[in-house]
């Protein structure tokens, strides 16, 4: 951090062969299937640590760099809205999968057809929320979002895909 701190090429070179991996780890959670994106992001990230080294702090340096990556991966992505990867099984966790592959396949387009009932901003956020696990604060600042507005949003969403599963035949699990 020192010879990083005072300017020394070798000291960023030893940053990024120790970090590189993480960072693109990062940003291929957030850009998946694009690992184009996930390497030139990283030198992005790696261009701001050289530029606010003097700012970074041992100890502090990967949640730096983590948040970092996170906020451009999703203003890469929020630059392409239209592509926001809402895979069909997004909100699916491995001990969830139907038993059967024809269930799955079911389920899978149940989802997609109850995520893309929801307009685009409130899908994003659903994603940042539920699946990337933002704070709901966090999702509202990056989407520039009143936290408030946020809140309503995702209630209201919540409320509109619970509808639209019992519509197609899916009760909710009683908690």
């Amino acid at each position: 951090m020192l010879r990083l701190n005072r300017g020394d090429p070798a000291a960023l070179e030893a940053l990024i062969d120790c970090y590189a991996p993480y960072v693109c780890g990062v940003a291929a959670r957030i850009l998946p299937g694009r690992p184009e994106e996930w390497e030139e992001l990283a030198g992005d990230v790696f261009l701001a640590a050289w530029d606010n080294r003097k700012k970074l702090r041992p100890g502090q340096v990967k949640g730096w760099l983590s948040t970092v990556a996170r906020n451009r991966a999703f203003n890469r992505r929020r630059g392409h809205r239209e592509d926001l990867p809402l895979e069909e099984d997004i909100l699916l966790l491995q001990s969830d999968l139907p038993q059967s592959e024809a269930e799955y396949r079911e389920l899978r387009s149940t989802l997609s057809l109850a995520l893309g009932s929801l307009d685009q901003q409130d899908r994003e956020l659903f994603v940042r929320h539920y699946y990337y696990g933002q704070t709901v604060a966090r999702a509202a600042e990056e989407m520039e979002l009143n936290l408030s507005t946020a809140k309503t949003r995702l209630r209201r969403g919540r409320e509109r895909l619970k509808r639209f599963l019992q519509e197609v035949g899916y009760e909710p699990m009683e908690n």
